[in-house]
């Protein structure tokens, strides 16, 4: 039975906290201070990467240490979530302090063993998904389990469960001490929450000041798409009229559209919409040393597919793919491989570096070096649309997280552009106050005034080289732990007792062992590592220098033919090979070429083009 009053004091939640051996964020702390007088329930806004796992643990640290729950269920929306729920709690667990059990029990999978892991005391965290939940088979599990215990339930993303609704029916229903609703876009366009509002929020400005999340910026620009009919005949298409073509923008009604008219699309001409995002994300690489990448949302599948293939035309050295659903679509184990590729849930690099997606890469999708959002569709100011942006908001130092979309789309007529597109993430009105025209702040109107959009390269590329003492290394990291057994094993003055006791010298060995290890194989790696970076730089500076060359050429409106940029790249490496030769695999090489890249593009900044580009 749902708890009807508690009684809790700031003193002794603060005495929780300061078990922590991690100091929790300042939207964490509110969230735990708010259980003074929050009652059995609280509801909170979070922006995504703001790290609601370690909130939602430590608020069971805190009421478990008060004596007030013993076991915690959390509800997600997504497999992808739970998923990394699962792979992450160990630690975040480590980190608050919760005693006991660390691992987690996936409901859908265990089933009825679940409630056996329960009723032994073997674990004390359980996890499910809505949809699982609101199945007879899961709802049974789960009700047998909360017959015993002093249960607190999660709600992850509870935007979703509207008053009335199976979902938040299912969940409302639920026996429990202590509900909390978390979510990063909790505004429903009815306001028929099932769960209220959020008592806390942390808006995405405050987070940015905190350094917990990416500052994001809007860029507007006009997109066109071409399709071909069946007398080959170019039509051109803003996305405005696309839709108004099709109905609506569903990507269905897009479909049915192009196969009623009978219409190809034509990836001959390739927009700013597309290319400037890439080749922002690529100079960044350069400034940054990070391998950051950039999310596309196209209109429907048949989109996707050219959009792809206009993006590996352009940009033959970023691997690019694209992930949909439905007839034309592709099948759920290519998509979750794709998908899986793009942003791996383990500590491999991602292998893909531009993903096309047609309502696939938002909510649930855990990125952490996306430094570019892209949406070619209507992107109407909305929930999903907000969650797709959420993906370039972790937070890397130096990086900004950019959001371009169409002038007709919702984000632009409401004057999202510049920093304040972060409002749109709290459904604030924007702060500045943009040209009616333009949807720009300062005004562009007058193309004297408009934003140089030119890219300039550092003198030197960012090169990161792995140094395994500068990182973060703890009793709560998988090698520690391994190494920590092998000595338990091996050493005889150590004894498991050893592996319960934090102050143990097992524990520094134990540290120190993994660090030397990490180092030797750092060494062998670094020199391979290090070249790869400078081929790496060299290629992203010929791809930001030909995207100013083509911006300087269209200056004056020209649409950007896919093949300009191969051909520009032709006669600068033409140019480049008759003075400095083809580069060799060695540093000194590279930097030569890349030195060269530069000062071209230095000079396209300040003289234009010279006279073998024109």
């Amino acid at each position: 039975m749902e708890r009807t009053s508690v009684m809790r004091s700031v003193p002794q939640i603060e005495a929780q906290i300061a078990r922590f051996k991690q100091s929790p964020r300042l939207g964490q702390e509110s969230v735990l201070l708010e259980l003074e007088h929050c009652g059995s329930s609280l509801n909170i806004k979070l922006p995504t990467g703001y790290g609601k796992t370690f909130t939602s643990l430590s608020t069971y640290s805190v009421l478990a240490s008060l004596g007030e729950v013993n076991r915690l269920l959390i509800i997600f929306p997504t497999d992808a979530q739970l998923i990394q729920f699962e792979e992450s709690a160990g630690l975040a667990m480590e980190k608050c302090d919760v005693k006991g059990p660390k691992s987690v029990c996936d409901i859908r999978f265990f089933g009825v063993e679940a409630i056996k892991k329960h009723q032994k005391n073997e674990c004390q965290v359980f996890a499910i998904t809505v949809q699982s939940l609101i199945g007879a088979r899961g709802m049974d599990n789960v009700a047998m389990l909360l017959q015993k215990g002093r249960w607190m339930i999660v709600v992850d993303e509870y935007h979703h469960y509207g008053v009335g609704l199976p979902f938040g029916n299912a969940v409302s229903s639920l026996n429990r001490e202590f509900l909390l609703c978390m979510s990063a876009t909790p505004y429903r366009p009815g306001e028929d929450s099932a769960f209220g509002s959020p008592s806390v929020v942390v808006t995405y400005r405050e987070a940015v000041d905190e350094k917990a999340v990416k500052l994001l910026n809007g860029h507007s620009y006009n997109y066109r798409v071409d399709a071909i009919n069946s007398a080959n005949e170019l039509i051109s298409f803003t996305t405005e009229e696309l839709i108004a073509e099709a109905g609506d923008d569903s990507a269905k009604k897009i479909e049915k559209m192009i196969y009623d008219r009978q219409l190809r699309w034509s990836p001959k001409y390739i927009s700013p919409l597309v290319t400037n995002p890439i080749e922002r994300m690529v100079t960044e690489r350069i400034k940054s040393g990070y391998k950051l990448q950039a999310i596309v949302g196209a209109m429907c599948v048949s989109h996707a597919k050219m959009v792809c293939e206009q993006i590996r035309s352009a940009f033959p050295d970023l691997v690019c793919d694209w992930v949909g659903t439905g007839d034309d679509g592709r099948s759920v184990e290519t998509n979750r491989k794709i998908l899986k590729q793009f942003a791996p849930t383990d500590d491999t690099n991602p292998t893909i570096d531009i993903l096309v997606h047609v309502g696939m890469a938002g909510e649930g999708l855990d990125t952490k070096l996306v430094s570019e959002i892209v949406h070619l569709n209507a992107a109407s100011v909305n929930n999903t649309n907000n969650q797709e942006n959420g993906r370039a908001s972790r937070y890397i130092d130096g990086v900004v997280g950019n959001v371009n979309f169409d002038a007709g789309s919702g984000y632009a007529k409401k004057g999202y552009v510049g920093p304040d597109i972060m409002d749109a993430m709290d459904n604030l009105p924007p702060k500045s106050d943009p040209c009616d025209k333009c949807n720009a702040d300062p005004c562009e109107c007058d193309p004297s005034k408009r934003k140089n959009e030119f890219n300039e390269l550092p003198d030197l590329p960012t090169i990161r080289i792995q140094n395994v003492e500068c990182i973060s290394i703890d009793s709560g990291d998988i090698g520690v732990q391994n190494m920590a057994k092998q000595l338990v094993s091996l050493v005889s003055s150590f004894t498991d007792a050893d592996l319960e006791d934090d102050s143990s010298k097992l524990w520094k060995y134990a540290i120190h062992g993994v660090k030397r290890m990490r180092s030797e194989e750092a060494e062998l790696l670094n020199e391979k590592s290090v070249i790869h970076q400078w081929e790496d730089s060299v290629n992203g500076a010929m791809t930001t220098t030909t995207g100013n060359i083509i911006r300087i050429m269209t200056k004056n409106g020209t649409r950007i033919d896919k093949s300009m940029i191969g051909d520009i790249k032709k006669r600068i490496n033409t140019r480049k090979r008759r003075d400095l030769n083809t580069a060799e695999k060695t540093v000194e090489s590279l930097k030569k070429h890349y030195q060269w890249i530069t000062n071209l593009n230095n000079t396209l900044n300040s003289e234009g083009l010279p006279l073998w580009l024109q």
